[in-house]
């Protein structure tokens, strides 16, 4: 069954090249492609092809672009060889990551970064204050994204305070600092002048319960120290979203135990971000059918791991009905109970739903909506608590519901970042998440990483090449 024609690229010279999605027998869709010098490849994308078409159900009623656009590179080559953004990209950003080093205290070997190789970058505060600046320049006129300042390792950077507070400044309205937690565990007082900087909640890579799975991903025993990066945080009243790359053999059956573990540190966790792991940076590995970690896939964990307290249709696309595509993401956001439980507030429409969602996205435009929900979600707290939600939801007391939603809940999303053997010029071209670069330009992020068989890139390698010590 074909499901739809599209474009993609060769993973071993990155040429455009036509493919297909197609549905086959074993109810799983798959993205098959052929180029001209390398042969075919086969990838799958999706399991099940009835959830394939209820979710590009969402894609519908999609604007083919939002007013108030504007582009910065000019089309040459077309869809992905012209980002910076070109007239092709139909999306403005939701969330920006800016990279300000590629140093990094590990040496993870799924690094989508590839930190701590090839070359030693720093930004200098000059480049930082333009990069900054770039982000507001091009997003002028609606809300401004969200920020993760990112590296490899941010923290490693003593002056990441002032640099939070020179964007605060500058007008970014929410910054996260994306990190592996080593030095807030070990520096209290480093975690504190980042909290007075105005930094808005940590995006804590965070990959499961056990030092087992930590050895395996990231090449040390961290345990302990992600348990005491959290506890900094709970007492200095900053926001923790749990960020786990999840590989099939390594930390798949521990899906449940990392919600588990998110629900006894509500409200200090805010959130838990899924990312499947993607073949691209220091892994450009061919994936395995067997082994690729697909939307379904999680969902499926998340139900079966929690034992039903959270459904696989309790799970939208995170951009519902604002314009990306629907197949990039999903989340849900649950209200935690007084007998410890989640109850979930999302579902997944009904066709009718669709039509009330499509008419709600006309109210309320695209990506300022998408940044305002990133925003109320993934936040800092007012103050620490280890208090759970003690609200009784069925004596119709709104006023602690309320109390409930600002503070007892917990957003579970996830991301699958597409690679060389499975992107969609299509999914790119309506891409929220960016990266801004040292020279200025705005590049979504699965085609800033995309990442040949043999580490060539499009754009990373690229973007930070005067930086490349020969």
């Amino acid at each position: 069954m074909l499901l739809r024609n599209t474009e993609s690229l060769c993973p071993v010279c990155l040429r455009r090249i036509p493919a297909r999605i197609t549905g086959e027998n074993d109810d799983n869709a798959y993205m098959e492609k052929s180029c001209p010098i390398h042969g075919s490849f086969k990838v799958i994308v999706w399991k099940g092809i009835k959830s394939w078409i209820l979710w590009d159900k969402l894609n519908d009623w999609e604007p083919e672009r939002f007013e108030g656009e504007e582009s910065v590179t000019e089309v040459s080559r077309g869809c992905p060889f012209d980002c910076g953004l070109c007239p092709q990209h139909l999306r403005k950003a939701c969330i920006v990551v800016m990279e300000i080093t590629n140093r990094c205290n590990l040496d993870c070997p799924v690094c989508f970064a590839s930190s701590n190789e090839r070359y030693v970058y720093d930004a200098d505060i000059d480049t930082i204050e333009n990069m900054f600046k770039t982000v507001l320049r091009y997003e002028s006129k609606i809300t401004v994204p969200t920020v993760q300042i990112s590296g490899g390792e941010p923290t490693i950077r003593d002056d990441l305070p002032e640099i939070v507070t020179l964007g605060k400044e500058l007008g970014i309205e929410h910054i996260m600092i994306d990190t592996n937690g080593i030095r807030i565990a070990n520096d209290k007082e480093y975690l504190c002048h980042l909290k007075e900087s105005g930094v808005d909640a940590m995006y804590f890579q965070f990959d499961g319960v056990t030092d087992d799975v930590y050895l395996k991903l990231r090449g040390t025993s961290l345990m302990g120290l992600k348990v005491k990066a959290i506890k900094n945080c709970a007492e200095a009243g900053i926001g923790v979203v749990l960020v786990p790359t999840i590989a099939r053999d390594i930390n798949y059956h521990q899906i449940g135990d990392i919600i588990r573990f998110a629900k006894r540190w509500i409200p200090t966790v805010r959130g838990i971000h899924f990312q499947p792991i993607s073949y691209f940076g220091r892994y450009p590995h061919q994936p395995n059918n067997t082994k690729r970690v697909t939307t379904p896939d999680v969902l499926s964990a998340i139900e079966g791991q929690t034992c039903g307290e959270v459904h696989a249709d309790n799970f939208v696309p995170v951009r519902l009905g604002i314009g990306c595509e629907s197949h990039c993401s999903f989340t849900n956001v649950s209200i935690l109970t007084e007998e410890d439980r989640l109850l979930p507030v999302t579902y997944f429409p009904s066709e009718k739903r669709m039509l009330e969602i499509k008419d709600h996205r006309d109210k309320h435009p695209g990506p300022k909506h998408a940044r305002e929900i990133i925003k109320e979600y993934w936040k800092s707290i007012d103050e620490p608590s280890s208090k759970i939600c003690t609200c009784n939801f069925y004596t119709g007391n709104f006023d602690e519901l309320a109390e409930c939603l600002q503070r007892y809940y917990l957003s579970i999303s996830g991301m699958p970042f597409q690679d060389v053997w499975n992107i969609e010029t299509r999914r790119l071209k309506k891409c929220c998440v960016h990266v801004v670069t040292p020279d200025n330009r705005l590049i979504p992020f699965c085609a800033f990483n995309v990442t040949s068989v043999h580490g060539e890139t499009l754009y990373r390698n690229q973007a930070y090449e005067k930086y490349i010590d020969v």
